[in-house]
């Protein structure tokens, strides 16, 4: 298990956090594709997004400071400024 801020992170918190992000990866490729954003190189970008959502469900951004203040602020409600 995962420390942050004190707090042991549950694997729930974790999973949660894993979605999030891998779920706002598939929603930039949404943004793309309805015109919303534009983008140069579609497939490119649609590749990357892709990629990067599988890896966030595989764990591969878990150390990362951004997901464990995320899986926090899910288990605690608290965001934690990591900038004075």
């Amino acid at each position: 298990m995962t420390k942050f801020n004190g707090v042991q992170l549950t694997d729930e918190s974790i999973q949660k956090t894993r979605k999030w992000f891998a779920d706002n990866a598939i929603a930039c490729i949404e943004e793309v594709k309805s015109g919303k954003v534009y983008v140069n190189d579609r497939e490119s970008y649609f590749a990357w997004r892709k990629k990067e959502a599988k890896e966030y469900m595989e764990g591969k951004y878990d150390y990362t400071v951004t997901s464990l203040q995320h899986a926090y602020f899910i288990q605690t409600g608290e965001s934690v400024a990591l900038l004075p």
